[in-house]
């Protein structure tokens, strides 16, 4: 299990050290907070199975645990850092923005879990379609959940005296996703479990655009963006 620890250390390191020097080479701070939430996403996961370690979780267990604690974790992980849009020195304005945050740190979160599953599985991997499959499903799953959650905050960050209850119900409602999606899984609704994230992200796809353009509040009607003036 060392040894193991020590690969995903090395892999998350591998990959987050040069996507910063990319980070810090680009002008657009947008892009830049993208790639700065991939990589938190990496690290995310690299907590996610260190807890599971210290606990002395095995893998049989870690197939239980998926649809009661790793959730509630994961989760945690992935989507408390999206909060810093609520931080008016970093972000003047909450913007549609944090969706693709929020998906960011879900897809790097996922990486690394695909990485454990593979290296972990007892039965190995056996052919690329298994491979393909399960790296779209988790990816999709996980950077979705995580984009909810963003989306979640952007349409309701101007109820303020309710931010902790909206939290606490946004954060509910990705867990519940998570391990629904891990229970079809193990039930053998694989059909089922690939179907969902799919419409998770057309949803979140949908949801976005209707918003109007990256730069535009919320409370902002999208037909005033980029409109030029009244002739006098």
């Amino acid at each position: 299990m060392a040894e193991l620890q020590f690969q995903f250390l090395s892999d998350v390191i591998a990959m987050a050290i040069p996507l910063l020097f990319v980070a810090l080479m680009l002008d657009d701070p947008k892009s830049r907070r993208v790639i700065l939430y991939f990589c938190w996403g990496t690290v995310a996961g690299l907590i996610s199975f260190n807890i599971d370690n210290h606990l002395g979780i095995t893998w049989e267990q870690a197939q239980r645990m998926s649809i009661s604690i790793a959730p509630i974790v994961e989760e945690l992980c992935k989507c408390l850092p999206l909060l810093l849009f609520f931080n008016k020195k970093l972000f003047p304005d909450i913007t549609k923005q944090i969706v693709f945050c929020g998906m960011a740190s879900g897809v790097g979160f996922s990486i690394v879990e695909s990485m454990y599953y593979f290296a972990a599985s007892p039965q190995g991997i056996s052919d690329v379609g298994t491979l393909v499959a399960r790296t779209l499903t988790t990816s999709l799953m996980h950077g979705m959940t995580t984009a909810a959650f963003g989306l979640g905050l952007l349409l309701l960050y101007k109820q303020k005296h309710l931010i902790i209850p909206l939290v606490l119900g946004l954060l509910s409602l990705c867990v519940s996703i998570h391990a629904l999606f891990n229970l079809m899984l193990q039930a053998s609704l694989v059909p089922v479990a690939v179907i969902m994230p799919i419409i998770m992200f057309l949803a979140v796809w949908v949801s976005i655009r209707r918003l109007g353009t990256p730069e535009q509040d919320i409370g902002t009607p999208e037909q005033d963006v980029d409109r030029p003036p009244d002739s006098p």
